[in-house]
C-alpha cells in the first residue's frame, strides 16, 4: 500500500514505537518494553508498505525467517523489518521482537480513516428517544432500530442496519458493523468491536424433556432465559458468531478476549481474559479459563477448560480440562503428543491387523497362519488378500 507520501525510515521507527507503546498502554500494559531499533541509513525513503509477495520500489517488508530474508534483500525493497534473531548486511532494517506487529502498525499510516455519515433523523427509529443515553461524539447509521434504556458511549459507532434491543448498554468507544443484533439484557464493555451478522443475547437453547406415552410424543417444553450478556473491556467478535443470553445469570465473555467467524457461545458459558477463539462451538453452562486457544474445537455443556490451555482443530473436549500450556487433540480430546502416537500406531498396526484376520478365516491351522502371516508377507501388509 502507498503511503500518503515518503517517510524516512528512522520516522517510521519513531511512529511505530509509539504507536504499539501506546496501544500497550490502552489495553492496560504501562509496563511492556517495546522497542524498535534502526539499523543501517535512517534516511532511507520509505513509499510503500508492502508484503513480501508484492514488493515494490521504495518498500519496506517484513521477513520472519532466513528463506524470507534472502527472498527480500534480492529484491527492490528498500528496508526490511525483522526480529532480533536476524539481520542484513545488504539492506537498512527495523529490529523489533514482533515485526509482523510494526508492519502492521505502519500499514495503518497508508488507510484512510474509517468514515460513517451520522443517519438522517427519519432513517433512525427509535423506541422512546427520551430513553436513549447518547455519549458525546457517539454516531448511529441509518436504517438502525434503537430500544429503549439504551445507553452508547462516548465515541461509539453504529453502522447501518443495527438492531438494538431494550435495555442495552454499550461503553466508550464501540463499533458495531452492519446487521448486528444485540437483544435484550446485553452490556458492552469499553472498545468492543462487533462485526456484521453477530448475534449477541439471542434465547439460550435449553428444553426440559416431558413424556407423553399415550401419545408417543416427547415435548420439549421450552426454557425461558432472561440473564443476558456480558461482554468486558477490548473483546473483539467476529462475523456471523452467536453468543446465547443465560437462563437467570449472565453469559459472560472475558477482557481482552478475541472470537473468530462463525462460533457458538451457549447459554450462561464464561470464557475468561485473552483467550482466542475460533470457529468453535462451547455448549451451555462450560467455563473456560483465562488465555485459552479453542480452534475449531467442539466443548461439551458445564465443562472446565484450565488456564492456557491449547485445543487444537477438531479437539472434542467430553471432560474437564486441567490449566497448563498443554497442547489437546482429538475426538474425545486428549493430549496432542499421545493422540499423535495413537494415530500413528493406528495407521500402522490396522492395516496389519486386517490383513491377520482375512488369513485367519482362511487358514486350516494356527502353523498355515503363522507361515502365512509372518514367515511369507506380502508386498503390501495392508492390501487385502483376494
Amino acid at each position: 500500500m502507498r503511503l500518503p507520501h515518503p517517510f524516512p525510515l528512522k520516522e517510521l521507527a519513531r511512529l511505530a514505537q509509539e504507536r504499539i507503546r501506546d496501544r500497550l498502554a490502552f489495553l492496560g500494559s504501562l509496563e511492556v518494553p517495546f522497542e524498535v531499533h534502526l539499523v543501517g541509513d535512517g534516511e532511507t525513503l520509505i513509499a510503500a508498505i508492502c508484503p513480501i509477495e508484492a514488493l515494490e520500489p521504495a518498500a519496506v517488508t517484513f521477513a520472519v525467517n532466513r528463506a524470507f530474508l534472502a527472498q527480500a534483500e534480492a529484491s527492490e525493497a528498500a528496508a526490511l523489518i525483522l526480529p532480533p534473531d536476524l539481520a542484513s548486511s545488504a539492506k537498512p532494517y527495523l529490529s523489533a521482537p514482533i515485526p509482523r506487529l510494526v508492519f502492521s502498525v505502519l500499514l495503518e499510516l497508508a488507510q484512510a480513516e474509517p468514515s460513517l455519515v451520522p443517519g438522517r433523523e427519519t432513517h433512525v427509529r427509535f423506541k422512546d428517544r427520551s430513553r436513549v443515553s447518547l455519549g458525546e461524539g457517539a454516531v448511529i447509521g441509518d436504517w438502525c432500530y434503537v430500544g429503549r434504556d439504551v445507553t452508547l458511549g462516548r465515541n461509539c459507532r453504529i453502522y447501518p442496519q443495527v438492531f438494538i434491543d431494550d435495555d442495552v448498554t454499550l461503553g466508550d468507544g464501540c463499533v458495531v458493523y452492519p446487521r448486528v443484533t444485540l437483544f435484550r439484557h446485553t452490556r458492552v464493555g469499553r472498545h468492543v468491536i462487533i462485526h456484521s451478522g453477530a448475534v449477541i443475547g439471542d434465547d439460550g437453547f435449553g428444553y426440559n424433556q416431558v413424556p407423553d406415552p399415550e401419545r408417543g410424543r416427547l415435548l420439549h417444553v421450552k426454557n425461558e432465559h432472561v440473564g443476558g450478556v456480558v461482554i468486558e473491556d477490548h473483546v473483539e467478535v467476529g462475523s456471523s458468531v452467536c453468543i446465547d443470553r443465560g437462563l437467570a445469570g449472565p453469559t459472560v465473555v472475558g477482557e481482552g478476549t478475541k472470537i473468530d467467524n462463525i462460533t457458538q457461545i451457549g447459554h450462561n458459558v464464561r470464557i475468561g481474559r485473552d483467550c482466542i477463539i475460533v470457529n468453535a462451538s462451547i455448549a451451555g453452562s462450560a467455563r473456560l479459563g483465562d488465555r485459552v486457544f479453542a480452534m475449531g474445537a467442539r466443548i461439551r455443556d458445564g465443562i472446565h477448560v484450565g488456564d492456557d490451555a491449547l485445543l487444537l482443530a477438531g479437539a472434542l473436549v467430553l471432560q474437564n480440562i486441567p490449566p497448563g500450556r498443554v497442547r489437546w487433540l482429538g475426538a474425545p480430546a486428549q493430549e496432542a503428543d499421545q493422540e499423535f502416537k495413537t494415530v500413528a500406531l493406528s495407521r500402522r498396526e490396522l492395516p496389519r491387523l486386517r490383513r491377520f484376520f482375512q488369513l485367519l478365516k482362511k487358514a486350516g491351522s494356527f502353523q498355515e497362519l503363522k507361515e502365512r502371516f509372518f514367515d511369507a508377507p506380502t508386498k503390501n501388509s495392508g492390501q487385502a488378500e483376494e
